[in-house]
Parts: C-alpha cells; sequence; structure tokens
C-alpha cells in the first residue's frame, strides 16, 4: 500500500471500516498498529481495546490529513508502556513518546511532508495534555508551540479521544472547551 492510499482511506466518509478492510495492508505498513488489536487497557476509562479506540477517534475527527493521521498513531504507543497497578488498573505512562517516536519511523520511511509531519507529531505528543492547572506563564510557554489553527486541531482531537472512550466521562468535554478558550486568549 502507498501512502497516497492510506491517505484516501483516512480521508474516506467512514475511514474505521475502509481501515478494517485494508486490514492486512494497513498492518504491513504499520506494525505496531497489529499490536493494539485485542490488547485490551484495563482501565475504566476505555470501553473499546487500543486498536479499536484508535479506530473510533479517527471516526470522530472531522476529514483533515494531520488530524486522522494524529488520530491514527495517537496511542500506537500504548502496547510498550503498558503496566499495572496493585489494583490491576492498566496505565500508560509516557506512551505518548512512543507513538511519536512510531509516528517518525512511519513518516521517515514513507516520507510524510513535512508540514504535516510537523503538525501530527504535535498534535500525539500533547493529546492527553491536561491545561486546566496551568498558571499563565505555563499556559503561555505552551501556546508558543502551536499555531493558532493546530491548538484548534488539538482539542478538535481531545474531543475525540474522549468520544472513543467511556461514556460516563464525556462530561470533560466542557472542561476541555474552557481550556482551549483559555489557550487561544494567549494568541
Amino acid at each position: 500500500m502507498k501512502l497516497e492510499e492510506l491517505y484516501e482511506i483516512l480521508l474516506s466518509d467512514n475511514p474505521r471500516e475502509k481501515i478494517l478492510e485494508n486490514e492486512e495492508e494497513i498492518f504491513k505498513m504499520i506494525p505496531e498498529l497489529k499490536k493494539c488489536k485485542g490488547f485490551n487497557q484495563n482501565n475504566d476509562w476505555h470501553i473499546y481495546d487500543v486498536y479499536e479506540h484508535i479506530l473510533h477517534v479517527i471516526n470522530y475527527t472531522e476529514k483533515d490529513i494531520c488530524l486522522r493521521l494524529a488520530a491514527l498513531f495517537h496511542d500506537i504507543g500504548k502496547p510498550e508502556t503498558y503496566t499495572e497497578d496493585k489494583n490491576g488498573v492498566g496505565h500508560f505512562y509516557n506512551h505518548w513518546d512512543n507513538s511519536v517516536d512510531i509516528f517518525n519511523r512511519f513518516q521517515e520511511k514513507y516520507k510524510v511532508e513535512k508540514s504535516i509531519k510537523e503538525t501530527v507529531e504535535l498534535l500525539i505528543r500533547y493529546h492527553d495534555i491536561n491545561l486546566e492547572y496551568m498558571d499563565d506563564r505555563t499556559l503561555k510557554l505552551f501556546a508558543d508551540l502551536f499555531y493558532r489553527k493546530e491548538i484548534i486541531m488539538l482539542f478538535k482531537l481531545k474531543k475525540a479521544d474522549l468520544l472513543a472512550q467511556n461514556e460516563k466521562y464525556h462530561g470533560l468535554l466542557e472542561k476541555y472547551e474552557k481550556q482551549k478558550e483559555r489557550v487561544l486568549l494567549k494568541y
């Protein structure tokens, strides 16, 4: 499969179904994605295995190649970072670093355009960040990492990520909106 074909799948109306139809070819392109299939997250936040969660996040994002690539790779590093606490609850500390590394190997192999690469890296690296408790100075430093449109994309990814998790946590969407508005005031 070529990069353009993957882009076509990701930008389709129902990328989840298209990915499932082309799963073996995509797994050849991105072998780390296969490790996510059936990988139970053992965490109340998650109702899907890592792979199904990723597919749902992709479906919840709008048709933008940066958003959909970020959704595809945002949690791909989870299997490598999995730990359980004493209660058997799964955690994935710093999985975003592994996910960025996996994306970078992919983008080098398939020659992803530089502007797409840079945006996708930012989105993956910061998709789990909680801005709620940042003071204004720290928030300004954070905002300086992004262009305004990338901050908006980050919050679209965060929203899609949350919608693909346990419904009982969807109330955080309101907090995300307030966090987004607070960051956007720094521009």
